[in-house]
């Protein structure tokens, strides 16, 4: 039944196009999007180096790695052409002799400002470079003070002693995990992080337009009700076998775009956990029983389909599928949980045992609609 249904469904192109290939479509689009919007969001700041020396180069390699700010390496006369037209908010200039005042210990004026009186971010900007600065300046009086101390000791130093103590110290700024589990495997010995990182924009935008779809695939359920249904109600177990031979059929049908979604998603973006892959499958077997109920409630297509865009953008934004709808309110973000887009917003580091919870409530969510399908069909006249 099931895979006769599912030839059946792989005849009709214009389905498989809705299934296969719109979900990617829009997310891909809409993430291209969003991206382009939040790059075009952040605040411009000019980097202007006039020191050229290794320290300089290397602060502004990492203040262009940072994400909540624009900075734009230019000479100092482009610099200033666009903050007198107002397209930077500021400048940050490294004068000659910058490395020099550094390594000298001194942390305070070695870089120059030049602002507008409508200039919105100087100040946590400078913060961000003072953070770059006094780094440097750490780094260079921990080098010199053990160089200082092998001296005093008269103990033998490398070469490259002041090198490696300058590298020591500069990795003592990168962070690290608050907590880790050193185990030990087949004589192997590993480390492995505990926790959970949410998960980036495109699956979650995913979730979104496969809901919608579901929904729209799943009006079967309304044009075969009139006709189809009312010839089989004469047989409970036919009926009841053709719509769970039907929505398994959609099913399968979904988990197979799933998993080629994520094979699209790790080469597109660099999705390295199949943790990801999981949820996805447990997430598309969701909407189909969820999609299912939605049409068995409704009696015709047209405001079906209406009130299915209303329903699923609702749901995904409750959900999180466009934004951290912790920032809105805290009540939203506990029922939040409880909702199927919660099983994209995190990519899980777990083993099944610790993702009892998610489970249960899809196949509760699940359990919840097959009754309620049940129920609306008994009442089919």
């Amino acid at each position: 039944m099931i895979s006769e249904k599912i030839k059946q469904l792989l005849k009709r192109p214009m389905l498989i196009v809705m299934i296969f290939f719109l979900p990617l479509i829009g997310t891909v689009i809409s993430s291209s999007f969003l991206a382009k919007v939040q790059s075009d969001s952040k605040i411009p700041v000019a980097l202007v180096d006039q020191d050229h020396s290794n320290m300089s180069k290397q602060v502004m390699d990492r203040l262009q790695k940072t994400t909540e700010i624009q900075f734009l390496s230019l000479n100092e006369e482009q610099a200033r052409k666009q903050l007198a037209k107002n397209k930077i908010d500021s400048i940050f200039m490294f004068p000659n002799g910058f490395q020099e005042e550094v390594e000298a210990g001194n942390y305070q004026g070695v870089i120059d400002l030049l602002t507008l009186p409508s200039s919105v971010a100087t100040e946590a900007v400078r913060e961000v470079v003072a953070s770059e600065v006094t780094r440097l300046t750490t780094n260079v009086k921990a080098a010199n003070e053990v160089r200082f101390l092998y001296k005093v000791y008269h103990i033998q130093a490398g070469p490259d002693l002041w090198k490696e103590a300058y590298h020591y110290t500069d990795n003592q700024w990168k962070p690290r995990p608050l907590m880790t589990i050193d185990y030990e495997e087949q004589g192997t010995k590993k480390r492995t992080k505990q926790g959970s990182v949410q998960m980036t924009g495109y699956v979650p935008l995913w979730g979104f337009f496969t809901l919608l779809i579901c929904c729209i695939t799943s009006d079967w359920m309304i044009k075969e009700r009139r006709h189809l249904f009312k010839r089989m109600k004469t047989m409970q177990k036919g009926l009841y076998g053709y719509i769970r031979g039907v929505s398994a059929a959609y099913a399968v049908l979904y988990v197979l775009q799933a998993c080629i979604s994520f094979a699209l998603f790790k080469w597109l973006y660099g999705v390295e956990s199949y943790g990801v892959l999981l949820y996805m499958c447990i997430y598309v077997v969701v909407c189909v029983a969820l999609s299912t109920w939605f049409a068995s409630e409704s009696q015709r297509v047209g405001s079906y389909y209406m009130i299915s865009v209303v329903m699923v953008t609702g749901l995904s934004i409750i959900g999180g599928s466009f934004f951290p709808v912790g920032e809105l309110s805290a009540t939203i973000e506990k029922i939040s949980q409880w909702l199927p887009q919660h099983l994209l917003l995190y990519q899980h580091a777990l083993p099944l045992t610790l993702i009892w919870k998610e489970i249960a409530v899809s196949i509760a969510c699940i359990c919840l609609c097959a009754f309620k399908i049940v129920w609306n069909v008994r009442s089919i006249k």
